[in-house]
């Protein structure tokens, strides 16, 4: 539903939400227009005061910190009368206010029951403590859940001044230590074994990797999923972000466990369940042809050591596809799955691999080539599967390849232009129109599929087949009763992009960090495509940058290895809607 201009003349049970981006609907739906995120901001801090009036020094200083602008107490003075008129557009010129009244120096916000999702949110979290302090786990468990998914995002998001940063700062404090709690009640309730909960453990240990309380929880849920290779793995990369970022060791009860893992150690077996790129957990649909065709290449012969290779698009569902053949390959490969994010280098992932083979830290040599001999030699004589995901280039990724027949390896990467010799490159495309709707429906819940198959429809085209699009449709749904499929199909001019995001992350995210280190020109090509025809070629894109066909070319195979953009029949290229989106309303002239 649109913003009203005119405001509304209901001021009784107004509901806000500020765990996200602000907005404020009034009790019978309709959105108000609540102006600048500087006037947002001000509505805020009168907000969460519960009605007790705010001295305009401290709103000045709320809004400003120590460098407040000449005109401060007069700009505050218009948000007031801004505000007012949003909440009694009916009230006559000179009668006084009711609803934000000017009292002892300052203002005060006296609405009439309103209902505030941050005040939910710590509620929830105080009941859930106060359950699980009774000893009702599972109650605790399903309240600290829905505290939970009132969380929509960054709160009070793009909101200036030091009192938003200041409550930012507090809440995402408070959520954090909220997920940490919820996953521990998880593990002791057995909730673990479900397909997702490893899933997003490790995909919220990846997003903290400083948060020992996370990285712990990871490693138990590892171990008891029977993958002690994998928690231990955990622990080296973790002492090694530590000692990198903060000079530190790990804690006491981070090293506890890992002495206790050590000591008894339980065999290794491949993945339990999937997860889509970029960590968001979601059913796995679609992906027949591609599974059963990579299951095959790491079959291989008894002599060789098959290797795969994932390329696609962000969010297109590589990390996913990956983990579900995984699971299927569970019986080809005996002494189970080791997994290494690779970053810059080899060393750092050989380090860790080579721990969580059973290598002591004092035999760990140094350099790249003595940790790639140790890792081979550890592997010779077991069946192993090797997920490498981020490969960035060749020559951080062969150390890291098994030499032993009998073991193999998946590799995801970003790139298309990674050459790896005797490998099998396996393209994941987008999910067609069935899958796409099986998927999205899946997340959003049955009722919703029930209810508005048309709309769910609409929303599943705007996705044009991408996964983790789809997913965070899905979830944002499943979040928000009120919201409609259509609504988030179109809200306006951006399609779904601008609200394509939960749990903190957003489809535009992985095409921003595509962006990082292209060339300008192609960072113009790709700003071009949002203009160009569906399929084009290079006298399309050397018109539209007014460059030479050299150049033109140049830029779109820079694009085409990155995975923004895709290669077509006869010479002609493709951009995914969503990456048209991105590159025309997010794609601006300071990236260029």
């Amino acid at each position: 539903m649109a913003e009203t201009e005119r405001g509304c003349p209901v001021a009784e049970g107004v509901r806000f939400r500020l765990l996200g981006p602000m907005t404020a609907r009034a009790a019978d739906g309709t959105a108000l227009a609540l102006g600048p995120n500087q006037q947002r901001a001000l509505l805020a801090v009168l907000l969460l005061r519960a009605g007790r009036p705010v001295p305009v020094s401290e709103l000045c200083d709320a809004l400003w910190g120590d460098r407040p602008p000449v005109r401060a107490v007069g700009t505050v003075r218009t948000y007031a009368s801004r505000l007012r008129a949003l909440f009694e557009p009916d009230r006559p010129a000179r009668a006084p206010a009711r609803i934000l009244v000017y009292a002892a120096g300052g203002y005060a916000l006296r609405l009439s029951r309103p209902a505030v999702d941050i005040d939910e949110f710590e509620r929830g979290l105080a009941d859930a403590a106060r359950l699980r302090a009774a000893g009702a786990t599972r109650e605790a468990y399903r309240t600290r859940e829905r505290a939970l998914a009132l969380w929509t995002g960054c709160p009070l998001a793009g909101l200036p001044g030091p009192h938003a940063e200041a409550r930012r700062d507090r809440l995402t404090g408070l959520w954090l230590t909220a997920r940490e709690a919820h996953f521990r009640d998880a593990l002791e309730l057995g909730l673990d074994r479900e397909t997702a909960a490893v899933p997003a453990l490790r995909a919220f240990a990846a997003e903290h990797p400083l948060r020992e309380r996370a990285q712990e929880l990871l490693m138990r849920a590892l171990h008891r999923a029977g993958r002690t290779g994998e928690a231990l793995a955990v622990y080296e990369a973790t002492r090694e972000t530590l000692a990198l970022e903060l000079g530190t060791t790990p804690g006491p009860a981070l090293t506890a466990l890992h002495h206790t893992l050590r000591a008894r150690p339980t065999p290794r077996r491949p993945f339990e369940g999937a997860c889509a790129d970029g960590g968001a957990a979601g059913p796995f649909v679609g992906r027949g042809a591609e599974s059963d065709l990579v299951l095959g290449v790491l079959a291989g012969a008894p002599d060789e050591v098959p290797v795969a290779v994932l390329t696609g698009m962000p969010g297109i569902g590589k990390t996913a596809l990956a983990a579900h053949v995984a699971e299927r390959a569970r019986g080809l490969f005996p002494d189970g799955v080791l997994r290494a994010d690779l970053g810059a280098g080899a060393a750092a992932p050989l380090g860790r691999l080579v721990r969580a083979l059973g290598a002591p830290e004092a035999a760990v040599p140094d350099g790249t080539e003595a940790r790639a001999a140790l890792y081979r030699s550890l592997l010779a004589g077991r069946r192993v599967l090797l997920l490498l995901g981020g490969a960035r280039d060749t020559a951080g990724l062969l150390p890291l390849l098994p030499g032993t027949p009998g073991c193999a390896a998946l590799v995801t990467s970003d790139s298309r232009g990674l050459v790896v010799p005797g490998a099998r490159p396996v393209e994941v495309p987008e999910l067609d129109d069935g899958a796409a709707l099986e998927l999205l429906a899946a997340v959003a819940g049955a009722r919703r599929a029930r209810q508005d198959p048309a709309g769910l429809r609409e929303l599943a085209d705007q996705c044009a087949g991408l996964p983790l699009a789809l997913h965070l449709a899905g979830r944002r749904l499943r979040l928000e009763p009120g919201l409609s499929a259509a609504e988030l199909a179109s809200p306006g001019g951006t399609g779904p992009l601008a609200r394509l995001r939960a749990d903190g992350r957003a489809v535009e995210d992985g095409f921003r960090r595509r962006t990082r280190g292209l060339s300008p020109a192609a960072l113009r090509a790709l700003r071009a495509t949002a203009t160009a025809p569906e399929r084009f070629g290079p006298a399309e894109v050397a018109a539209l940058l007014a460059a030479g066909a050299i150049e033109a070319v140049g830029a779109i195979e820079e694009l085409v290895d990155s995975g923004l953009l895709a290669p077509g029949a006869s010479g002609r290229y493709r951009c995914h809607p969503l990456v048209r989106a991105f590159a025309r309303h997010r794609l601006g002239p300071a990236q260029m």
